[in-house]
């Protein structure tokens, strides 16, 4: 039985939404944009702030996941701005296929940085997965704060491990080192698991410390937060390959070490998930709220530090079709109270939507 109370709101999607990177205020109180597709399928997008108030969104897109030349592509909201940019092609490969771009901005050299997985090109759709193969590549820009347009340099690979794969956000340690959790995939699912990298000098292509979670069999995808500002404790949600539950585990020496991951009371359908502490000190966290599809696609906030989670409310949810998808969320609160979320809307295209405040969540 799952321990918490759930505050629907029982939206139907728009049956012809317009996929023209347009930020529109909308009925609930929220606002809502479904980005320009670049190419037929559309998945895995994040995004981020920067300080000049401008956002950064990127994703994966092409024929189909997995397919060959699926790019990262890359989009700006600026400033003041309702009108998302026409996305463009920042990292493609013939025979390759990436995914899973994770945005840094490094405020010490007002670089921002681009990461992504890349992995060898199913030979058809119906063709088995090559995660075994994936490596992780980096792009950088600089001066991104007063630039009027980014621009990335070429891709460089970073991590040669084969099946390395990352998904969620950078978190800066108090030691000021850089901590990037990934996962390793490829095999069967209980042969995958999760680590911790550190970059120490800020250099990602020189050594990286590792951090193992424990015991993470079945556990990836881990999504880190810190519950207090200047605080060393770190909490870690991963997604279950089990499709089960959302698990939890925590590091009091600024992710250097970790406890054994505990199951929540948040189930889950081994999809992509992602957490952050709010200014209020509650913890908010974005997913699918069953163990099978991927619909509804929910957020859920917790006033005990992870404990329990009194508040739910979907984010997207349709009942009369079978099939549809709404998954792989990425979320922060921006300096207003306001709640940016992007995720994946039925692999057509990207969805960004804009939560008022925490309050919104606890509403009937």
């Amino acid at each position: 039985m799952y321990r918490w109370t759930t505050v629907y709101a029982m939206r139907t999607v728009q049956a012809d939404p317009k996929y023209d990177g347009i930020l529109r205020n909308i009925s609930d109180g929220t606002m809502e944009a479904y980005m320009m597709p670049p190419f037929a399928s559309n998945h895995a997008s994040f995004i981020e702030p920067l300080p000049n108030g401008d956002l950064v969104m990127a994703w994966f897109s092409g024929i189909s996941e997995g397919m060959s030349n699926v790019a990262i592509v890359f989009s700006q909201l600026k400033n003041n701005s309702n009108q998302w940019s026409k996305a463009q092609v920042v990292s493609q490969r013939k025979g390759y296929s990436n995914q899973n771009p994770v945005f840094f901005y490094d405020n010490k050299t007002d670089a921002l940085y681009l990461f992504h997985t890349q992995q060898e090109a199913k030979k058809s759709q119906l063709g088995t997965r090559s995660e075994e193969s994936a490596e992780i590549w980096v792009l950088s820009a600089l001066n991104v704060t007063n630039s009027s347009n980014i621009r990335f340099s070429p891709p460089r690979v970073m991590f040669k491990h084969k099946g390395s794969f990352d998904r969620n956000r950078v978190v800066v340690s108090l030691r000021n080192t850089w901590l990037y959790p990934i996962y390793y995939a490829g095999g069967s699912s209980k042969d995958q698991s999760s680590n911790l990298k550190e970059c120490v000098d800020h250099n990602v292509f020189s050594s990286w410390l590792d951090h193992p979670f424990l015991d993470t069999n079945y556990l990836v995808q881990p999504s880190v937060i810190r519950p207090k500002k200047g605080d060393l404790r770190l909490v870690a949600f991963f997604r279950d390959r089990r499709a089960q539950y959302i698990y939890k585990a925590d590091s009091s020496d600024d992710g250097k070490t970790w406890s054994k991951p505990t199951k929540t009371t948040l189930p889950n359908n081994n999809s992509g998930i992602e957490a952050t502490v709010l200014s209020s000190g509650n913890f908010a966290i974005v997913y699918n709220p069953t163990n099978k599809d991927r619909n509804p696609l929910s957020i859920s906030l917790s006033t005990d530090q992870g404990l329990t989670w009194k508040y739910t409310r979907n984010l997207e949810y349709k009942t009369d079709e079978n099939g549809v998808e709404f998954s792989y969320p990425t979320l922060f609160q921006d300096s207003t109270g306001r709640i940016h979320i992007s995720y994946t809307y039925n692999r057509e295209t990207v969805k960004h939507r804009v939560i008022p405040n925490e309050q919104w969540i606890m509403q009937q």
